[in-house]
This record gives C-alpha cells, structure tokens and sequence, in this order.
C-alpha cells in the first residue's frame, strides 16, 4: 500500500521558527509576535552597511516568528499561515 504525501510547500520552509527580531539573518516573511504586524524581509535588507536597514526598538526586544522563506508571499497565504499558527494577525 502506498500512501500518497504532499510536498512541502515553498511559501512553509522553516515555518513557525521564533527568533529576536535583532538576530534575522535570513531573508522572509515574518510576523511579530507582539503585534501580529508582517514584516517582508528582502536579501538586500539584511546586507550589512546597505539600503534598506529595517530597526525596531523597544525595551524588552520583539519576537518574530517566521513564515516563509519568501518575503513576497501573497497576504492572503501569510495571514493562513499566521492563523494556523495561532499568532495574531494584523494585516
């Protein structure tokens, strides 16, 4: 008997992976934990020295959870993500 299994989805490689929003070295889609706010981090955003440099401050740090792997996934997809991962959403 063969059991018939989906591939994983590009838009779902690493999902759901919490990191401080200060150690993002990979390019993606994420969420924060506090706000439930997408943020779409390019490559280029993460080159040190270069244009655009994305900050946030805050006192006790921002959590962020990863989405995709593809930091221009389609809303509607990032807000299913985010849902069945019971983060918050507000986008």
């Amino acid at each position: 008997m063969t059991i018939a299994t989906e591939a994983p989805s590009v838009h779902t490689t690493q999902r759901n992976r919490r990191i401080p929003f200060e150690e993002l070295q990979d390019p993606g889609a994420y969420v924060s934990n506090a706000t439930g706010n997408l943020f779409r981090v390019p490559a280029d955003a993460l080159v040190g020295g270069r244009s655009p440099t994305i900050e946030i401050v805050c006192k006790q740090g921002t959590m962020m959870t990863k989405l995709s792997d593809d930091p221009w996934i389609p809303i509607s997809k990032a807000r299913q993500l985010a849902a069945d991962s019971d983060l918050s959403v507000n986008f």
